[in-house]
């Protein structure tokens, strides 16, 4: 390897006898003379600058993966069903202190907001979103896609006096945010992102069509429509929810983005070898067959006069009259020193299982997830590691929830609410704050999403009981991470229990504590035909 010049401060090649003093860094990942980094050169790219030259065809990389690619689509697709599954469920919680109100009256105001925003969210005439097609579970699920796949997420609030409820939501493809041909990018807008001297979003540049729509056919001019982030008196119109990890970034980044090589090669990788595994099925087995070489290649050289022999014309007749075919069940005689001879398929290799599970274990890895739910594959799971996993990755996944209820749902929960005060569906308590002069205190909110669900059941819920006893914990806690709203959980157990009484029904079931003993400990064999016994 030839060795790199490197050059002092005035420009000039350093001598052989400079190149260690003026080579040696602190840090050996700085170094400009070690082999192994001294080639390594990258550009250091600012957040904006980085994903502007770069967020298109990324971007389009990830959909084609997405569309043909099952890995990736699973990526996706977990995430969906584990952040936001078929929709949240709103619990309020107004600040009573910062509104001046009691208590109990801010409980009171909360049930009348709950019940008003799931009026809306789940009225069937999806009135919820612009398009009419989805309710609001569908919207946050479409959204959370955008998050994963995209980087970014993009909702308008619309406003009509004539719905029900005038504020509805039309979630916009992140492809249409660009800037505008004509306006330079620079400090005042950044891909489609216009911004204040302080580098707030100010107003959001959308094409009128997804960009693609060219190859439909119909090829109109493109034209932009400006949208300011919010009114003149703060009603958000334009959400946009990323999850900025570099000071200074402007647009977000897709969460599969460090692995979309990866997945590519992996996928050529699994191609080929179905492909060979196939080909070895379907080519099990070919005839040698002694045909004299000088003979065959004269008569394709003068099939008109060429003669062969008494023997192969013997041959080519049996061949004509009785075609050799290997179905399984049929054998065929062969002609008199003819043989066949079978293949070994080499294919899978020996080792696939075992690279694939490695870079699907870097994929997951990347996407905030375990193998196991990746993959599907839960044959090498016990109790221990499951329950492990399960553990490290609600905790990722309930802050990538969180995160995405407050710079998505925050926005689209304040701009309804705003107008079910002003139009009187809710009603504040006598001497409450208003809703402008108190909107922190007015939003608080839970988002109760899917349940986390259980690797033991019975343990967990006397895991559960144990800490509601011991005071380190509460339903609200306990129901909304099994994805239940407690106050609902407790209206229905209320009514079962009069229900039972006014019927003269009487249930008692007891559980004895399950016994101190390993999960994973292989179960005796006599037990285990004592279960399927009593199973049968």
């Amino acid at each position: 390897m030839a060795v790199p010049v490197i050059l002092d401060a005035s420009g000039q090649p350093l001598r052989p006898g400079q190149r260690t003093r003026y080579g040696a860094r602190a840090f050996a990942g700085a170094s400009i003379v070690h082999p192994d980094v001294a080639r390594w050169t990258p550009p250091n790219y600012s957040p904006a600058a980085a994903m502007a030259g770069s967020r298109d065809l990324l971007v389009s990389r990830i959909h084609d993966l997405a569309r043909n690619d099952g890995w990736a689509s699973a990526a996706l697709s977990r995430q969906v069903d584990s952040v936001i599954g078929s929709g949240w469920r709103l619990s309020a919680k107004p600040i009573a202190s910062r509104l001046g109100i009691e208590q109990e009256a801010a409980d009171e105001l909360a049930d009348r907001i709950e019940d008003a925003f799931a009026e809306w969210a789940n009225d069937p005439r999806f009135i919820c979103d612009a398009h009419r097609r989805l309710p609001l579970g569908g919207l946050l699920g479409m959204a959370f896609r955008h998050r994963m796949a995209d980087g970014e997420a993009f909702a308008v609030l619309h406003w009509d006096e004539d719905e029900p409820f005038s504020t509805s939501i039309e979630i916009i493809h992140p492809d249409r945010c660009a800037t505008p041909v004509g306006k330079r990018e620079g400090d005042g807008i950044r891909t489609g992102v216009e911004m204040s001297r302080r580098g707030a979003p100010v107003a959001y540049h959308f094409l009128t069509h997804h960009p693609g729509d060219s190859l439909l056919g119909a090829v109109a001019p493109r034209r932009w429509q400006r949208l300011p982030r919010q009114t003149s008196f703060g009603r958000p119109i334009v959400v946009h929810a990323f999850e900025p990890i570099e000071a200074g970034q402007v647009r977000g980044i897709p969460v599969l983005s460090p692995v979309v090589k990866k997945l590519r090669m992996l996928g050529r990788y699994d191609e080929a070898e179905l492909q060979a595994a196939v080909l070895n099925a379907v080519l099990a087995a070919f005839i040698t067959s002694p045909f004299d070489h000088e003979q065959v290649a004269n008569a394709i050289g003068t099939p008109d006069d060429a003669e062969l022999s008494g023997l192969q014309n013997m041959r080519a007749t049996l061949y004509g009259e009785t075609p050799i075919n290997i179905d399984g069940v049929r054998v065929n005689f062969l002609a008199p020193g003819d043989k066949p001879e079978f293949l070994d398929a080499k294919h899978p290799n020996a080792v696939f299982e075992h690279f694939v599970r490695s870079s699907l274990r870097n994929v997951a890895s990347a996407v905030g997830l375990s193998y196991e739910q990746l993959s599907m594959d839960w044959g090498q799971v016990n109790y221990s590691s499951a329950r492990a996993a399960l553990i490290e990755v609600w905790r990722g996944l309930t802050s990538r929830r969180d995160l995405f209820a407050a710079t998505f749902m925050g926005p689209i929960y304040a701009g309804w609410l705003e107008e079910a005060i002003d139009r009187g569906i809710v009603t504040p308590p006598r001497g409450a704050k208003p809703f402008d002069g108190a909107i922190g205190a007015w939003t608080q909110a839970r988002w109760i999403g899917p349940g986390r669900g259980w690797v033991d059941p019975k343990r967990e819920a006397e895991a559960a009981v144990l800490r509601l006893a011991a005071g380190v914990s509460n339903y609200e806690r306990e129901c909304a991470e099994q994805g239940i709203d407690y106050k609902d959980n407790f209206r229905q157990i209320a009514r079962e229990r009069r229900d039972k009484e006014a019927l003269g029904l009487k249930f008692s079931a007891t559980v004895e504590p399950s016994p101190d003993v390993d999960p994973d400990a292989e179960v005796p064999a006599s037990q285990r035909n004592r279960a399927r016994e009593l199973a049968l």
